[in-house]
């Protein structure tokens, strides 16, 4: 360290200058020192809600998984049901068809064309109780 006479400005002028530029560093490197801490402390909780947050994440996204494995199940019983429910419909709306005729020997008309041909032929024909109503 040098000597007081290596300074050309007296100690009196000196002395306070350096004093009020330690306080100044010191009030300095003190409210770094707090706003480091305090920085520390939101990354802290920032860090711990992430997690939190990756976690619930995880799992809802493991539920959405498992739901959308259900629903792909779900869809393919009902394609399956479906199928055995038009085919069962399907046999159901067009039973065997039989081949009648008047006579009783199977000429190959079907049950309807002989009906209407039947009404037809009654309409064509009067009958007596017609008549009388």
């Amino acid at each position: 360290m040098t000597t007081a006479t290596a300074f050309r400005t007296p100690p009196r002028i000196l002395i306070p200058k350096l004093v009020e530029s330690r306080d100044a560093w010191k009030a300095k490197a003190t409210e770094r020192k707090a706003q480091r801490k305090t920085l520390q402390i939101r990354v802290r909780d920032l860090e711990a809600s992430r997690d939190q947050h990756r976690q619930r994440a995880d799992k809802l996204q493991q539920q959405n998984d498992g739901l959308q494995q259900r629903i792909t199940q779900l869809e393919s019983e009902l394609a399956a049901a479906r199928t055995v429910d038009s085919a069962v419909e399907k046999k159901a709306r067009s039973p065997p068809r039989q081949s009648l005729s008047v006579d009783g020997d199977s000429s190959g008309v079907e049950p309807r064309a002989l009906r209407r041909a039947v009404v037809a032929w009654h309409r064509r024909r009067p009958c007596r109780l017609r008549r009388n109503k």
